[in-house]
């Protein structure tokens, strides 16, 4: 799934383990949102995203 195809959601995106962006997924900026997801897990009501 590509990060563009999410709507909103609080999300958590790491990359390589490292936290990239906090926040919801309609404020992400533009840049991002071609990224492809590697893993998705729904905690506490946020989205946790691993980044290809």
């Amino acid at each position: 799934m590509w990060l563009r195809d999410i709507k909103n959601y609080e999300v958590e995106i790491y990359k390589n383990g490292e936290l990239i962006y906090s926040g919801n997924i309609d404020d992400l900026p533009e840049e991002m949102k071609g990224y492809e997801t590697k893993t998705m897990d729904l905690a506490h009501k946020k989205v946790i995203i691993e980044l290809v």
